[in-house]
């Protein structure tokens, strides 16, 4: 009896296999050894208890048989998940797991997209596409969205996400720091920042220039990077060349695949009394500086417009002689473009279809401006505007305003990088003016006093951009 029990449950290393309808999530499993003796074909389990009912008695035999019922019950009641009931002429079913079971949890803060709500969606796919001040407020709303939007990983999807203009910080450039910059929002309720005067930082500061979020401000002998909205700031180590009292620096800020929020800072310096520019570059990764092996030896007669513009990969300079110099920051390559205006008028870089343009703007008469935007390779004339910005004054004030020249408005062009619609900002001695392009459409301002020909306009964008701790 010993031995026909001991052949009837060897020891096997069996999966049985799925129904051919069963469900792909449902795992296979190994029974128990002595389980799987249990689930052997009937002609089999026939023979052999025709073998046993030869040796031993109907007690003993019945004996057996509930012990081996015991035992199978068992095992199926030790599976961590549910079994399909076994049919009697069928033995390919196996023990699954269930899709969803305490042991196969998803993470707390995920939400299958069958449970999602109106708000789910609205936090998940629409937050990242709103402004940084408007995010801000909506940190009200719940804990739910307040745990979200103080979360690194919405800061790194908003600032890929939103890139349109929301102001400008100005600023009146001096050698001694006297003025305090300012912040004018091109819409108060959604693009505001808290201080405009960038008091959180421990001097006195001049703006240089912006980069997705990112504003590069200028010491008496350091430069810092800040966000303003979130008052993060770091202080760049001391660089090795002399920069100069107004630096043609650019920070170079990509938030695109870049979640631990690397940037560099990219100067142009001239050498005295020659017609040469090099590079000095800064880069956060590394928190060094280093010299590039690229030179311009094109500029000739020339100087560098502070507060450049950065965009695709590129670093932009506008010259006094109605150039524009271009920088590769990954290739360290620098070249010259020239660009055919008239002796005389000077434009800005701005971002128009999601190019590099130069534009500039004259008033031929009355309220008819006049927009001249070129492009390209070549930098050619792309196409000219003509628009009515019903600048209406009168005669008398024609005569007294010192910034009106023969009843022409003296007007200009502000940098501009805005990503989906082509705008093109004008500034002159009254109001500042968006001109949409594709629109045709006209958006009006108070300009933050006079038009004074020393005073800077850095365009910004409301993001929540973040700067991490740098190598010491």
């Amino acid at each position: 009896m010993e031995n026909s029990r001991t052949n009837l449950t060897d020891h096997v290393n069996l999966v049985l296999p799925p129904r051919k309808n069963q469900s792909p999530m449902r795992e296979r499993r190994a029974f128990p050894t002595k389980a799987i003796s249990n689930i052997i074909p009937r002609k089999n389990k026939m023979e052999s208890l025709k073998d046993n009912m030869m040796t031993i008695s109907s007690d003993e035999f019945e004996n057996n048989i509930m012990a081996d019922a015991e035992e199978f019950s068992q095992a199926i009641q030790q599976q961590d998940c549910g079994t399909h009931k076994v049919p009697e002429d069928d033995f390919k079913a196996v023990a699954y797991k269930q899709e969803w079971n305490e042991v196969s949890k998803l993470p707390a803060d995920y939400i299958r997209r069958e449970d999602m709500e109106i708000k789910d969606v609205a936090m998940k796919h629409v937050l990242p596409f709103l402004p940084g001040k408007s995010l801000m407020k909506f940190r009200a709303v719940s804990n739910e969205w307040n745990h979200w939007i103080v979360c690194p990983l919405l800061a790194y999807q908003q600032s890929t996400s939103f890139q349109k203009l929301s102001g400008y910080f100005y600023q009146v450039v001096d050698v001694d720091f006297q003025s305090d910059p300012n912040f004018l929002s091109l819409d108060h309720s959604a693009n505001g920042i808290p201080n405009p005067s960038l008091g959180f930082l421990p001097e006195r500061i001049k703006v240089l220039s912006s980069s997705s979020g990112l504003l590069l401000c200028q010491g008496l002998e350091s430069y810092y990077v800040c966000n303003p909205l979130t008052e993060d700031w770091k202080c760049i180590p001391p660089h090795q060349y002399y920069h100069g009292s107004d630096p043609a620096v650019i920070p170079a800020f990509d938030p695109q695949g870049n979640i631990e929020s690397y940037f560099h800072l990219v100067v142009a310096v001239p050498l005295l009394d020659q017609p040469v520019v090099f590079f000095e570059i800064y880069s956060s990764q590394s928190n060094s500086w280093s010299r590039s092996s690229s030179e311009c030896l094109e500029l000739e007669d020339t100087t560098l417009v502070g507060g450049g513009l950065y965009m695709k990969g590129m670093a932009y300079w506008s010259t006094t002689s109605n150039g524009v110099l271009a920088f590769d920051v990954k290739n360290e390559v620098a070249a010259v473009l020239r660009v055919p205006i008239p002796p005389g008028r000077y434009g800005a870089l701005t971002q128009v279809k999601d190019e590099l343009s130069y534009v500039t703007v004259y008033n031929d008469c009355g309220d008819v401006f006049m927009l001249d935007i070129y492009g390209g390779m070549d930098m050619s004339l792309n196409h000219s505007v003509c628009i009515n910005l019903g600048h209406k004054k009168s005669r008398q004030t024609l005569e007294e305003d010192p910034f009106i020249d023969n009843g022409t408005v003296l007007c200009s062009v502000l940098p501009c990088i805005n990503s989906g619609d082509d705008i093109v900002v004008i500034c002159t001695t009254e109001r500042i003016y968006l001109y949409y392009l594709s629109g045709q459409k006209v958006e009006t301002f108070m300009t933050p006093g006079q038009l004074n020909p020393k005073r800077r306009f850095i365009p910004y964008t409301n993001s929540l951009a973040a700067i991490h701790d740098l190598k010491n």
